[in-house]
């Protein structure tokens, strides 16, 4: 079975956030702690599940998809 996998971008302020995603189904590639942004690879099809999913959390400022993936972009 093969899923698009597409890179995120979660702005976040606090360690909550970081402790959440250790519980989902994401893999971490970078933390900025300085920045305050991670960003992870998911499913594409993931997407509003992690929205829902991140919105509670206390700290979490927004999520969107990286702009690496998008394939409109010419560089």
């Amino acid at each position: 079975m093969y899923a698009n996998r597409v890179s995120f971008v979660i702005f976040y302020q606090g360690k909550q956030v970081l402790e959440k995603l250790k519980n989902m189904p994401v893999d971490v590639a970078y933390i900025s702690k300085k920045q305050n942004y991670v960003v992870i690879y998911a499913d594409q099809d993931q997407e509003q599940n992690l929205k829902k999913q991140m919105k509670d959390v206390k700290g979490f400022k927004h999520l969107s998809s990286s702009q690496l993936f998008d394939t409109t972009l010419n560089f």
